[in-house]
């Protein structure tokens, strides 16, 4: 468990966020009423979720944190309003240091779109979060989880977006970050995908939209644009070219920084021609 995982579980934050949050949520009663949809993320991390959740975030009638785990308060009781106001709350402050996240070697990223609403979103018709992993394995573990969501959700509509990428480029970057193994990696990742299988089983189709990682790069534009029709909201061509220049022109091939072992890229061929989702991709896409 990680330090701020740590931290997010301690009973003295918990009651610090339910004071707060709820104080939130009476001041911005009226902002929330317009909500029409709420958002989650699933799939597996170092796959893109960030970067989605960051460029709608962008967009001025949609609030979108990055790595709130909005689920927990969920499980904890947290109330419509509440949950809200911690996406919210985060989404500014996220918006304030420029969305920006660390990567490999200690590289820090910028998702911050110039001249859009990152955090300023003051007529919001969604909210939601982007912490993919961890709401695949808390929905997983707890089948009543998303009843639960749908009854707090009552009366708007749940939205739900996976990012996928390339799965060497995932499972490199998982090596890469915390240096765990290959077996380790991999295990991990496909492991996460049966979670992720079962959650998309009890989501309706109009519920989910599974966007690439590469497609999205390759016509910013155009994928954004579907995304955010898919969320209830109009794009226009400010915001949708404004999301564009902050986006690589080409995926980051974390693979070729890996000494792949045959039998390695072996293995990881047959686990992705098993995946419905992956057999398109190869390790010389």
């Amino acid at each position: 468990m990680s330090v701020r995982d740590a931290l997010r579980r301690t009973p003295l934050l918990l009651g610090w966020r339910w004071v707060s949050s709820a104080i939130y949520a009476l001041r911005h009663r009226r902002r929330f009423a317009q909500v029409r949809t709420y958002c989650l993320f699933v799939g597996h991390g170092r796959s893109g979720h960030s970067i989605v959740g960051a460029m709608l975030d962008a967009h001025p009638n949609i609030i979108l944190s990055d790595e709130l785990d909005a689920l927990q308060y969920v499980e904890r009781g947290f109330t419509r309003n509440q949950v809200f106001s911690l996406s919210a709350r985060t989404a500014e402050h996220q918006a304030g240091s420029h969305r920006r996240k660390s990567g490999r070697g200690g590289r820090v990223y910028s998702y911050f779109v110039p001249g859009q609403s990152q955090g300023r979103a003051t007529q919001p018709r969604v909210i939601g979060d982007s912490r993919a992993a961890g709401a695949v394995k808390r929905l997983a573990r707890d089948p009543a989880l998303l009843a639960r969501l749908r009854r707090l959700m009552a009366g708007i509509d749940l939205r739900v977006i996976q990012v996928v990428r390339n799965p060497f480029d995932t499972i490199a970057t998982m090596m890469l970050r915390t240096g765990r193994s290959f077996a380790s990696a991999s295990d991990e990742y496909f492991g996460n995908w049966d979670a992720v299988s079962t959650v998309q089983e009890r989501l309706r189709a109009e519920e989910l939209f599974v966007i690439r990682h590469e497609a999205l790069l390759a016509d910013p534009q155009r994928e954004l644009g579907r995304l955010c029709s898919f969320l209830g909201v109009e794009s226009t061509d400010a915001y949708l070219e404004a999301c564009a220049t902050i986006l690589y022109r080409s995926p980051s091939r974390s693979r070729d920084s890996i000494d792949w072992t045959s039998e390695q890229k072996a293995k990881l061929a047959a686990l992705v021609a098993k995946v419905d989702a992956l057999r398109a991709y190869s390790f010389d896409d």
